[in-house]
């Protein structure tokens, strides 16, 4: 350890007078990032919407054979199951309207 009273080497003593304070440099740092001119305490424009879709197609009903469905009445018919014949005979015609 040193004591107080060993002679200063040259490494101890500053030769240079203290600098002052480092000044502020805002012209090397640009205020935006270049891609957007804003101003301080104006917030970011908010991203585009998306566009709105129309929904899905709904999936085509399935096709009633008219034939089918008089035939099948027919069968009630005979059963003499007239409610389940006359079911149906109605879904064949609506269908044979369309």
């Amino acid at each position: 350890m040193s004591t107080m009273s060993d002679p200063l080497t040259p490494m101890d003593i500053d030769h240079e007078p203290p600098s002052s304070p480092p000044t502020e440099i805002t012209e090397a740092f640009p205020a935006s990032n270049g891609l957007h001119d804003m101003k301080e305490n104006e917030a970011p424009n908010p991203p585009p919407h998306k566009a709105h879709m129309s929904p899905p197609p709904e999936p085509p009903k399935p096709v009633v054979d008219c034939e089918a469905c008089k035939v099948q009445g027919n069968k009630f018919f005979k059963l003499k199951q007239y409610d389940k014949a006359i079911q149906e005979y109605t879904k064949g015609l609506s269908a044979f309207q369309k």
